[in-house]
Order: structure tokens, then C-alpha cells, then sequence
């Protein structure tokens, strides 16, 4: 049989030092594109989904800052500042939680007025303990829950229910008590806003009889409860409504982060309030209010809430807020980023995340042409 002329050289043993070195780098140079790529679009990912993450977040919490702030004033078919009569028992009727009187009102953290620097000193800054740090004093309800270098917003407007509740009896001066129309539709303890377009008064409900339908109005131990049981006008026909004071302010997460927070009226609460996060990620909020000095009920100039003379002449809000992604998205910066929040300069930590600012300048319709 002849042999296999195809059979390798019986004298070739293997692959000479130059070979081997040439095919490792050959291979090192094709891993290292692969990676290349491979951090490429992980950097790509990361990047894409931080900002995702941040516009998602920003547009969130302007919507809830936007619908409040529209509703400002509200209180059915009259102004919250035209002849309003608040029932409920002093000093409560004049706290932050139950003045229902004022649509909108706001403090303002000392030294971030525009033209001002503020440097953010930590990722996950702690509440600030005393209220001095604000101007006008930050209303001692939200002591412990808003961090520094924020401004707090204060809105009130009063809501129905799926059902409109309307009084059906004529409860003239000095009655107490009245019928409704809907059973049910007003609950014990609840507060109330009846107006007729001319008068509006805000009480609390003592108790409610007559299978849902009549709203006893008294004087007693509920919280804030009510210093008299007068009707000082002829609410006949009036619709019922419920007021709250919302307060939107940026405080310290469940994960310590900073985040976007509402606080709305709760009877059952100390304080007046019951907080939640609204949407993380949120780490800095100014706000500028339009004020009518003319009478033209067009703002004429925005300014901070230090500089708010009489706060029924706000007829808009200017709204900054500076968001931040929740991990590293980006390289180390060799300094720390500044941002632009209505002309106020805002230093953030040097670190890899994200940021991106959002504004929005929302007019109060009850105060508007």
C-alpha cells in the first residue's frame, strides 16, 4: 500500500515562539474590541436608561406641582380670599394645615434667591431639625422633613366627590344643622367648604343624622372642631366641597435619597398632615411666584416668597426642579456640576449620576383673566 503523501511532515513538532506570540496578539487585539464594544454599550445602556429614569420622574412630579398649583384658590364657585368665614376653632383656622383662606403661600430657603449660589454637601442630605432656615419661619408642622437648600410650596384648593352634595334645606342665621342631598355624602369629622357664589363658609362637620342626610354643626372635641354653631348666611342650593391645604416640599426617602413629598390636610395627624414620596430622585425645587402689581391680573414680576407682600396678588408660579438619575450613568466629572434652577445656582455632589433640570411656569387659574 503507498503511504498517504497528504500525512503531515514527520520532522514539524509544533508552532515556533514567533507564531505563538503572533496568534496571542492577534487574539488579545480581537478581546479587546470585543470588550471595547461590550463597555461601549453597557455605558450606552446605562446612560439611555438613567435618562429615561430622569424624564419619567421630572414630568411625574411637575404634573402633580402643575395640577394643585391651577387649583389654587378654588373653593367651589368663589375665590378662597372673598368673603370666606372660617368656622373652625383658633388657632387651628389660621395654621398652615387649616388656613383656607390663602390659595397659595410658600417659604423660601435663605441663600438660594437667583443670583445666589448653593453647594449640595451631600448625596443624601438629612432634614433640616429647626425652621429658622426659611423665610417667612417654615410652619413648625413641617419641622424634621424638609432638607436644606429646597423651597417648600403651599397650595389649597377644596375637591368634590363623584357626586356633587348640595344642601337642600335653608339653613338661614342661627341654624345650626342642615339637610344634604345625597346620603352619606358628607361624613362625621369631615371638614367642609359651602359657598353660593357670594359667601363661603368652612366648617367641620359635628355629626351627621337622619340617615346620612342632615349635618349636625356644633361646637365640640372633634379635631380642629368648630368655636361656634352660627350660619351666618342663607346656603340654600350650595354646593359641598372638601378643602385641603397640599404642601409639596423635597424630603429624605425610605432609602435616604432625596425625593419629592406631599403633604395633605388629615385631621387625624398632630400635626395637621399626612406625608408621602410622591417621586424619587427629585433633589432640589425653587420656586418664583407671579405677582399682579398693576391689576392686571398678568404677573408683573416674579420674585421669592421673602418678597411676596400680599399673597393674593400670585397669579402664577415658576417651578425649577433639578433631578437626578439613582446609580452612576456617567464618567466622574474633574469638578462639580452647576445647575441653573430660575436663576439660582445649584452646586451637586460630585459623583457619576445624571442630572437634568425641569421647569415649568403654571398659571392659577382662579386667578387668571
Amino acid at each position: 500500500m503507498r503511504r498517504n503523501q497528504l500525512q503531515l511532515n514527520p520532522r514539524q513538532t509544533g508552532l515556533s515562539l514567533i507564531e505563538l506570540m503572533i496568534a496571542m496578539v492577534v487574539g488579545l487585539i480581537l478581546i479587546a474590541g470585543v470588550l471595547s464594544i461590550f463597555i461601549s454599550s453597557r455605558q450606552s445602556y446605562s446612560i439611555n436608561g438613567a435618562v429615561a429614569q430622569i424624564q419619567e420622574n421630572g414630568r411625574f412630579a411637575l404634573d402633580f406641582i402643575r395640577k394643585d398649583t391651577r387649583m389654587a384658590g378654588y373653593m367651589g364657585c368663589a375665590k378662597s380670599s372673598a368673603n370666606v368665614t372660617n368656622d373652625l376653632n383658633p388657632p387651628a383656622n389660621t395654621s398652615l394645615a387649616y388656613d383656607f383662606t390663602i390659595g397659595i403661600t410658600g417659604f423660601e430657603f435663605t441663600g438660594t434667591a437667583p443670583g445666589n449660589t448653593y453647594t449640595i454637601t451631600s448625596e443624601n442630605p438629612s432634614p433640616v431639625t429647626g425652621t429658622g432656615n426659611w423665610a417667612p419661619t417654615l410652619d413648625s408642622s413641617l419641622q424634621n422633613l424638609v432638607i436644606p437648600g429646597t423651597d417648600v410650596l403651599v397650595l389649597r384648593n377644596s375637591i368634590g366627590g363623584a357626586d356633587p352634595v348640595y344642601i337642600t334645606s335653608d339653613p338661614a342665621p342661627p341654624a345650626a344643622n342642615f339637610s344634604i342631598s345625597i346620603a352619606g355624602g358628607v361624613q362625621p369629622g369631615q371638614i367642609m367648604v359651602i359657598s353660593n357664589c357670594v359667601d363661603t363658609l368652612i366648617m367641620q362637620a359635628t355629626n351627621v343624622t337622619g340617615g346620612g342626610t342632615l349635618v349636625v354643626h356644633n361646637t365640640g372635641s372633634t379635631t380642629p372642631g368648630n368655636f361656634t354653631n352660627v350660619i351666618s348666611s342663607n346656603f340654600e342650593g350650595a354646593q359641598i366641597s372638601t378643602p385641603v391645604s397640599v404642601v409639596y416640599y423635597i424630603g429624605k426617602a425610605v432609602d435616604g435619597s432625596p425625593a419629592l413629598f406631599e403633604a395633605t390636610t388629615d385631621t387625624t395627624k398632630v400635626n395637621g398632615f399626612n406625608s408621602q414620596e410622591l417621586v424619587p430622585g427629585v433633589e432640589n425645587m425653587q420656586v418664583l411666584y407671579g405677582v399682579d402689581t398693576t391689576g392686571s391680573q398678568v404677573p408683573s414680576q416674579y420674585v421669592t416668597a421673602t418678597n411676596v407682600a400680599d399673597w393674593s396678588t400670585v397669579v402664577s408660579v415658576r417651578v425649577a426642579l433639578l433631578m437626578r438619575s439613582d446609580m452612576g450613568a456617567v464618567p466622574l466629572p474633574a469638578a462639580a456640576p452647576q445647575y441653573q434652577l430660575e436663576d439660582t445656582t445649584i452646586k451637586a455632589p460630585l459623583d457619576t449620576r445624571l442630572r437634568q433640570v425641569f421647569t415649568a411656569t403654571i398659571g392659577i387659574r382662579n386667578s387668571l383673566p
